[in-house]
């Protein structure tokens, strides 16, 4: 023991800090200097790394058994693990430090070279690195294993999309204006089998059949219809948070709106998200980070009132006020039981059984904030997010999402929260057919052009072509298939508007005749619906 008297009073201190940041809320942690100030918490945070690092990289540790393995080093990993997450989940709600303080540089970069098939990333996943400390791996890098995995397990169900090697999919009939209620007839019965390839047939309000073979364009269509429909606040299956942010989570009430079959309308919803993470398909609802927590499987009881931040921060500024409070906590007439506008009409719930007799003291004030928090972020979303998680599941693996913090898989769900599209990159991965190069002066005027749109016509541009207003997460070398601009030879500039095979991501643009012509004809496309073509 005394010649590891550093390494046990490393394990003491990361023990003590773990308990302290249990009772530690991150106003405490952030402007108070509560347990450490922030210096000297960065500082930590490197010594953690280069411990997690060589434990798990260098020295090839084995946390499952411990193999004859020194015991105190595994409980120093162990420690220093839980200390090192706890920590970083609160940096992703708040950053307590720059991103690449906890980065190791290039860390699994060779060996994603390695790997040629879905079994080789897979078994990535099994790495100590990404069981215990995936946050030393950077965000790109994880991504990367994300979307190896996806496609190569979407190859070997699907096919090769080139439409040579397509294997038959599953075809469904989806009448425009009845998007969730048929999608959830026909869809939410195919279980872990949407995997395979969807095939929409749209139908209008006649029941006939519009036009055209869908090869992912119209299943893209489906999506964002079906979206725009069920994330809508007034559908009564989601609510949004307070404040600015207006993030989703589950309405506690979803079941008194829309019965008993709302709990299968979220485990279909889940397997929609499932389908669309599994398709590359970035969507633009924002969900609340304590929601995004069930969807990992690993909600952290211990950040229930961080967590309260996100949800209604004038709640939690009460309850810190009750913490705080020096004179007698009797003294504000509380009781164990919050209050609930129930479609108008008031309800108290008690928190512990018959807590409307126990009321709130100096004693017991800390077990009464706890559960209040618990009720809110916890208690009421819990059957509808338990039921979200278990369709998400069903087309995505549960162990592809734990390498990814709660914000980072908001990411890997919507792309870029600032939502913006970076023009040079999608300029340096664009392919062009039918004629056109990329020194073509048509389509320098067009580049001109998307340069010198706002934020929200670019995003209107990218849905025109793609079904997707938001970039995918890996940027747009990553976009399958890629996005594509195809010459459409024309005599006057009156003959064609621009249109877009969104199954296939081509952008058709006609040979006009200056860059003002080209600015009005694409504006007026992608602005009016106009052009929406399969091929």
């Amino acid at each position: 023991l005394h010649d590891n008297i550093g390494a046990v009073i490393l394990l003491i201190f990361t023990m003590v800090l773990a308990h302290t940041l249990i009772i530690t809320d991150d106003i405490e942690l952030h402007t108070m200097d509560t347990p450490l100030p922030p210096h000297q918490i960065r500082r930590l945070i490197l010594v953690l790394k280069q411990l997690l690092y060589r434990a798990c990289c260098l020295d090839d540790v084995k946390i499952r058994g411990n193999n004859g393995a020194n015991h105190l080093g595994l409980s120093l990993i162990s420690a220093s693990s839980k200390t090192m997450r706890d920590l970083y989940k609160r940096s992703s709600r708040r950053p307590l430090c720059v991103p690449k303080l906890w980065l190791v540089n290039d860390l699994l970069e060779a060996d994603i070279q390695r790997c040629d098939n879905y079994e080789d990333f897979v078994r990535l996943l099994e790495l100590p690195v990404l069981r215990i400390c995936p946050f030393l791996v950077s965000f790109k890098c994880r991504l990367k294993i994300f979307e190896r995995i996806v496609t190569n397990n979407r190859i070997s169900v699907q096919g090769r999309n080139d439409g040579l090697h397509a294997r038959p999919g599953v075809s469904v009939n989806i009448m425009r204006g009845r998007v969730l209620e048929d999608g959830l007839i026909h869809l939410n019965k195919l279980g872990r089998n949407l995997r395979q390839r969807i095939i929409v047939n749209y139908q209008n309000e006649f029941g006939a059949q519009e036009s055209g073979i869908d090869a992912g364009g119209l299943f893209k269509e489906f999506w964002a219809d079906l979206s725009t429909q069920s994330f809508n606040p007034n559908y009564a299956l989601f609510r949004v948070t307070e404040g600015t942010t207006n993030c989703l989570y589950p309405n506690p009430s979803s079941r008194s709106a829309h019965g008993a079959v709302s709990v299968v309308m979220f485990e279909f919803l889940g397997r929609i998200l499932g389908k669309a993470l599994y398709e590359g398909i970035t969507i633009k609802p924002q969900f609340a980070h304590f929601f995004l927590s069930f969807l990992r499987g690993e909600y952290n009881f211990l950040h229930m009132l961080p967590d309260l931040t996100t949800l209604d921060s004038t709640l939690y500024n009460n309850l810190m006020f009750l913490k705080t409070y020096d004179g007698d906590a009797r003294d504000l007439c509380l009781t164990f039981t919050v209050s609930t506008d129930h479609f108008g009409v008031n309800k108290e719930i008690p928190l512990i059984p018959n807590g409307g007799d126990m009321e709130v003291t100096n004693a017991n004030k800390h077990h009464y904030i706890g559960l209040v928090a618990k009720h809110y972020v916890y208690d009421r979303v819990t059957e509808q997010s338990q039921a979200f998680t278990r369709g998400l599941w069903d087309v995505i693996d549960r162990d592809w999402l734990r390498i990814f913090s709660e914000p980072e898989l908001q990411v890997l769900i919507s792309g870029p929260s600032d939502g913006k599209i970076d023009i040079t990159d999608m300029k340096t991965n664009t392919r062009y057919s039918g004629g056109y190069s990329s020194f073509d002066r048509n389509i320098t005027r067009f580049w001109s052009v998307v340069s010198s749109f706002d934020n929200k016509q670019q995003a209107e541009l990218l849905r025109f072509v793609t079904s997707c207003e938001r970039p995918p997460p890996l940027g747009f070398a990553s976009m399958n298939p890629p996005f594509t601009i195809q010459r459409v030879g024309i005599m006057r500039d009156g003959e064609k508007l621009p249109t877009a095979s969104t199954c296939f991501n081509i952008l058709k643009l006609p040979t006009y005749s200056s860059e003002k012509v080209i600015r009005e004809r694409l504006l007026y496309s992608i602005q009016s619906g106009t052009g929406f073509e399969l091929s």
